[in-house]
């Protein structure tokens, strides 16, 4: 499958845009560093409070209010612009400026949790202050998994009935016959704010529910979204949700190990204290932001894996080749995928094989199995 013109510069300006997030990150956290802004800051807010509960939150919410407004012009072209420019997006300039403070201040509060626990651990454990922030990670991860479905995403969209009696019925049966538990079948109005087509299972136990958006019920037939529901299936019946959460949580764990080396050898050279100072916060980001994206290639790598185990699944329960290509056909079409990514580029940002990839799987699934 060849990529459309349009797609290869949709995804040609994405890439831009990512490298430059990345180089501006990496050029305001040197300047926070280099500058001594960080110290003067912690200073300035330590004359409100200097409980340490309260000045750490202070000092981040600061810090997050700082890269919200350098951030937000690449934010607005490529969520909003960009979008738009290739005819992906239906929202508004209101709708996007009011769901994008959700999610800063959704972030926000996240950011906050996480850190007041990260520099309690930093405070009262600074020997193993790396495991436990680990072990928190996973939690935390957990906890937003559990809650997104119910609480966050609705924030967002809306719920709607699912009108397809047939489709939920063949959907609650197929979960039936693997005998996984669903809570019921939904539909999101993702047309109101975009083109795209998505769908997803999400939530754990009793409150696992498949969403779908209106969008895909209008494109895709029964068949090929029964494919799209028995590949996330899939993740569910090889435990892929509780193997990426403790991947993730470990190689994070490895991260605060190198960290904690890192920190403790330079923060004094910037005026810090101790580890547990906010005021090296900007550098202990800076060290955890390099070393993820040396590490990012081996966890798009694992995950990559764990997603053509799922794409097999779907194709094995389903016996229909030709739907799963069909389905990634029209899903490379609509979202205006990149079929053929470079290789570095496919290594570096993709958690999904690519949709040539994923097409040649099930052709040759196809020729295996009559």
């Amino acid at each position: 499958m060849q990529t459309l013109p349009q797609a290869k510069e949709y995804h040609r300006i994405k890439n831009r845009l990512f490298v430059i997030n990345l180089i501006l990150t990496l050029c305001i956290l040197l300047i926070i560093i280099l500058s001594g802004f960080s110290n003067q800051l912690k200073t300035n807010l330590g004359q409100i409070s200097a409980n340490p509960l309260i000045l750490n939150g202070l000092y981040i919410t600061a810090l997050s209010f700082f890269f919200y407004l350098a951030g937000f012009p690449l934010d607005f072209y490529e969520g909003f612009i960009l979008e738009h420019r290739f005819q992906l997006s239906r929202q508004s300039l209101g709708g996007y400026l009011k769901d994008h403070l959700k999610k800063s201040f959704i972030s926000l509060a996240i950011t906050l949790i996480a850190i007041e626990f990260l520099y309690l651990f930093l405070s009262r454990f600074p020997k193993i202050w790396w495991v436990l922030a680990a072990l928190g990670w996973f939690f935390l991860t957990v906890i937003l998994a559990k809650i997104t479905p119910s609480l966050l995403l609705p924030l967002f969209y809306k719920y709607l009935p699912l009108k397809d009696r047939a489709l939920r019925d063949k959907i609650i049966a197929m979960f039936s016959r693997a005998e996984t538990q669903l809570k019921d079948v939904y539909m999101i109005d993702f047309s109101s704010k975009t083109k795209k087509l998505n769908a997803a299972v999400a939530g754990f136990g009793r409150s696992r529910r498949v969403i779908l958006t209106d969008n895909l019920l209008a494109e895709l037939s029964h068949d090929e979204i029964l494919s799209i529901v028995a590949h996330e299936l899939g993740h569910y019946k090889n435990r892929d949700t509780i193997k990426i959460v403790t991947f993730s949580a470990l190689v994070t764990g490895i991260l605060f190990y190198a960290s904690d080396y890192v920190l403790k050898n330079t923060l004094p050279i910037f005026g810090c204290g101790h580890i547990s100072d906010i005021a090296g916060f900007p550098l202990f980001a800076l060290t955890m932001f390099v070393l993820g994206i040396l590490v990012m290639p081996i966890q798009n790598g694992f995950i990559r894996r764990l997603e053509t185990r799922a794409d097999l699944y779907s194709l094995s329960l389903m016996k229909m080749p030709d739907v799963f290509i069909s389905m990634m056909e029209k899903l490379a079409q609509k979202n205006l995928a990149e079929a053929e990514p470079g290789r570095f580029v496919e290594i570096m940002l993709y958690d999904h094989p690519p949709i040539a990839k994923r097409i040649a799987l099930a052709k040759g699934f196809k020729t295996a199995v009559p």
